[in-house]
């Protein structure tokens, strides 16, 4: 009996310990500062700061054409930078301004830790804010990949006229049990063990970040892409997303990774992006 015992207090200090410092690195990862600026592909670009609508410091670029006011806001993924969808912007430039920003905690941006979609809604208020005031644009498009993704299906703005993700999940609270999905049956104490940390050193729910309760009520156009073998995002979560709207256009790229959607055909990619944004920004 003393040995059931030791053996369960044993088990219980684990996932206490072990949740505890996924949650810690989670939301401190390791920042990533991409070598590479707009210039190196040619592009024009103007570096501005600007602040979230919470007064977080934030760095980012816009990439100015003259033929239209309107622009696309580009937003990475978890953990990167601006830079790391500067392909992205390339062929976006073509046809409208681009603006990339970094999160609060990536790349030049400040901020002490990243919620994964959370908070960062504020920082896409904050560009969406910033593109208004400063540059007189008010019509705008989202593209955003994995993290960015979720945190466009997440945030509404008058000026949005139209969205497209790349990889996006349904709910933080998925992604949460993912990471633990090694674990089997213990994956769920310790996904809960890190909710509850979100709430007590962070004060946040992470139900709350949840992109399959906001599409509901989304009626811009969306188109959701998602590649089929991913296994940082899963599949199922395009088709969670594409159920609580099936107005919006859902594109399964065969065959592909996470952040491998584009690379597999990238004219069949970029011609499907630019027709979209086409038909409803310009």
């Amino acid at each position: 009996m003393q040995i059931l015992i030791k053996v369960f207090v044993f088990i219980v200090l684990f996932m206490v310990i072990f949740s505890f410092l996924i949650f810690f690195m989670s939301i401190h990862p390791q920042k990533i500062i991409t070598n590479l600026k707009p210039s190196d592909l040619g592009l024009k670009y103007e570096e501005v700061t600007f602040n979230s609508t919470d007064e977080t410091k934030l760095s980012g670029w816009f990439l100015p054409i003259n033929k239209t006011k309107s622009t696309i806001i580009v937003m990475h993924g978890y953990p990167a930078d601006k830079a790391n969808l500067l392909g992205i912007a390339e062929f976006l430039a073509k046809d409208f301004n681009v603006f990339l920003f970094d999160f609060r905690s990536f790349g030049k941006s400040e901020g002490k830790y990243t919620t994964a979609g959370y908070l960062e809604r504020n920082d896409l208020l904050g560009a969406i804010e910033y593109l208004q005031k400063e540059k007189n644009i008010t019509k705008i498009g989202l593209y955003g990949f994995s993290l960015g993704g979720a945190v466009a299906l997440m945030t509404n703005h008058e000026n949005v006229k139209a969205i497209v993700t790349d990889s996006a999940y349904a709910k933080l609270s998925h992604m949460v049990q993912h990471m633990y999905r090694i674990f089997f049956v213990l994956k769920y104490p310790l996904a809960y063990l890190t909710k509850l940390y979100g709430m007590l050193f962070l004060r946040i729910n992470l139900d709350d970040a949840s992109p399959v309760d906001n599409i509901k009520n989304i009626k811009m156009p969306i188109l959701l892409i998602h590649a089929e073998k991913d296994s940082q995002i899963p599949i199922s979560e395009a088709y969670l997303l594409h159920d609580a709207n099936k107005k919006a256009e859902l594109w399964i790229v065969e065959n592909a990774e996470h952040g491998m959607t584009h690379s597999i055909d990238p004219k069949k990619y970029e011609k499907r992006v630019l027709e979209f944004f086409d038909g409803y920004i310009k």
